[in-house]
């Protein structure tokens, strides 16, 4: 899909007008996309995440298409938001969303645009979505910040807060920060997910596996780097414990 690639282009060069136009424009060439009567994932992972989190994905309509719709809605609202036009924003990631439920890095999205309309009371629910469906270390880091900007903004639990934020801090600056034993049982005693979601794990155990068994060496390799990446940092994790 061109379209996405263009988009992206115009993106980078901050050609914010640029990204709106060339997008409406294929969305009135292709109008079947502007009703949101479907499903797109990235993967595989994403697949199953729904499948266990939400719904039967076979008894859902999924486009299957080279590049991801909810992308071109997510680059929409990107631009938008460069604008200034934080309501229409809001309108398009929440299309977005739709297409895509289980992506962390369209939560992620919504997170800085509630940030930005100073709407921090929804971040609870869509910060500790995206701990439960990231399967990228940078989108789990930065789950834990808006998390603690919730608390922050609506006081709802200043202790919670506090913990969440040297937790947060200590793992983008690492051991400068000091030692976060307490932080890391403070959250698992209230129910926090600390590290990645052992669903999400076992998901991409079993994507290997099966693409390995089934003569796919490039996707198993692509579930072997993610497993790597989430196994070095659940690793890291542990021996801070």
């Amino acid at each position: 899909m061109e379209i996405l690639d263009e988009s992206i282009e115009l993106l980078n060069r901050g050609d914010f007008d640029g990204v709106i136009r060339n997008i409406s424009d294929f969305l009135d060439e292709n109008p079947q996309y502007k009703t949101i009567d479907y499903y797109h994932f990235a993967n595989p992972i994403e697949e199953i995440l729904y499948s266990v989190y939400i719904g039967d994905v076979e008894s859902i309509n999924v486009l299957d298409l080279g590049e991801s719709l909810e992308e071109v809605y997510l680059i929409y609202s990107i631009a938008l938001m460069n604008l200034g036009k934080l309501d229409e924003a809001e309108k398009y990631l929440k299309t977005a969303k739709m297409i895509n439920p289980v992506s962390a890095q369209i939560l992620m999205k919504q997170c800085e645009l509630y940030q930005a309309m100073h709407s921090e009371k929804h971040l609870k629910e869509l910060s500790l979505d995206i701990l439960k469906y990231s399967y990228d270390v940078n989108l789990l880091i930065s789950a834990y910040f808006k998390l603690a900007d919730y608390h922050y903004h609506t006081g709802e639990d200043m202790e919670l807060y506090g913990h969440l934020l040297n937790f947060y801090m200590f793992l983008r600056a690492g051991e400068d920060m000091g030692d976060v034993k307490e932080d890391i049982m403070y959250l698992r005693e209230h129910d926090i997910q600390v590290g990645f979601n052992m669903e999400v794990i076992q998901i991409l155990a079993y994507l290997y596996d099966v693409h390995s068994k089934n003569g796919m060496p490039n996707s198993a390799e692509y579930f072997k780097n993610i497993l790597g990446q989430i196994g070095g940092f659940q690793e890291y994790l542990k021996s801070l414990e």
